[in-house]
């Protein structure tokens, strides 16, 4: 270094240069290698609807009763940060149990999945928050569409809670409630 030439009391030295250089690419390397998402391992497994707890599956019927409703059993796998689903349905009139297989890539980005109603295809966005799964889709059908968003996650009990929320176009949310428990056996 020239003495004759003033050095700024702000710039840094060369050593200094070279060690925040060096230490912000050991940060970059150390985020880059931890997981980007919250996924919890405790959604591992299967689990089956608790009818009694929950609300109805369709709009505007939280409190009534369920005849006939499908006994419904949820295995969730975790694949990376993404999840996958096998929802199995049966019901005393249905000659066989219903399956449907989802897969959830939980980058926020838009995706092609199945919906777990009906098992159509539909444009789906998902990721974990804060230990919960967040699932947001629109539902389409002729003369209604609705903004859905379900929010899957571990009470403090350790059931599974859904929660959907749909907002159609008269704007008045409607919120249901799910609850699933642990399989104790596969049926």
């Amino acid at each position: 270094m020239n003495p004759s030439v003033p050095r700024s009391p702000i710039a840094p030295s060369r050593r200094g240069l070279f060690t925040t250089t060096f230490g912000a690419a050991l940060a970059v390397v150390w985020f880059a290698g931890a997981p980007a998402a919250a996924q919890d391992e405790r959604f591992v497994g299967i689990w089956q609807k608790d009818i009694s707890r929950s609300d109805a599956p369709w709009p505007g019927r939280h409190d009534r009763p369920q005849p006939n409703a499908a006994d419904i059993e949820i295995e969730f796998r975790l694949v990376g940060d993404d999840i996958e689903l096998t929802q199995t349905s049966r019901r005393q009139d249905w000659p066989t149990p219903q399956h449907v297989n989802v897969t959830y890539v939980t980058d926020n980005k838009p995706h092609a999945a199945r919906d777990l109603g009906s098992g159509r295809m539909q444009e789906v966005r998902a990721r974990w928050r804060k230990k919960k799964l967040t699932v947001s889709f629109t539902v389409s059908l002729p003369g209604f569409e609705a903004d859905v968003q379900q929010i899957w996650e571990i009470t403090k009990q350790g059931d599974l809670l859904q929660t959907v929320a749909g907002r159609g176009a008269e704007g008045r949310p409607d919120i249901r409630k799910n609850y699933f428990v642990r399989a104790s056996a596969v049926q």
